[in-house]
């Protein structure tokens, strides 16, 4: 990684409240957005913050281009990639040549519940609900977690809960982009 800023890029699939979250803070450090949505919310929210978007190709096969992918975050030289709400698996191929470079936003407290529908599955366990942040490994939401945070305790579930779990994920990446920033 180069001295100074790294270059970061945000992976989004959905509304980008988490990449508006980061914006706030990192602004123009954020290189680029990456998302398998064109019609994406948080796409209109990389273009008013001044981001480019790369929208993953598709191969003939009809899965992503994740070497157009390697190559466009090659071409901006990104140091840092943060998967923010991105509903993809992302291959064990890629995820090895940007070892220790990705980090992964979860809807979990790490290692509970990895994998999809987390908060739905905590509140059935009547466990604890919150959000983490992880170092991306090739086994899903199995890599070091760097940030958690509590947002409800067991037994307290219920459909605000995802809720919550949305707005504590935000903090979570603002603290852990401020801790970038020094």
């Amino acid at each position: 990684m180069r001295a100074g800023n790294p270059r970061r890029c945000v992976f989004i699939s959905g509304r980008g409240s988490n990449l508006a979250a980061i914006l706030e803070i990192l602004g123009s450090d954020i290189r680029l957005v990456v998302t398998s949505d064109e019609n994406a919310g948080g796409v209109a929210k990389a273009f008013r913050g001044g981001i480019p978007v790369f929208v993953m190709p598709r191969e003939s096969g009809g899965g992503l281009d994740w070497s157009a992918v390697d190559e466009a975050l090659n071409v901006r030289s990104i140091d840092v990639i943060f998967l923010l709400g991105f509903m993809r698996i992302v291959p064990a191929d890629f995820v090895e040549k940007w070892s220790g470079k990705i980090l992964n936003l979860h809807p979990s407290l790490l290692p509970k519940y990895p994998g999809l529908k987390s908060i739905e599955r905590a509140i059935l366990a009547d466990d604890d609900v919150g959000a983490s942040i992880h170092e991306v490994v090739t086994e899903v939401d199995a890599g070091p977690v760097i940030h958690s945070r509590k947002s409800l305790r067991a037994g307290h579930g219920g459909r605000a809960s995802a809720t919550l779990v949305h707005i504590d994920e935000q903090r979570i990446v603002k603290e852990v982009v401020e801790s970038w920033r020094h």
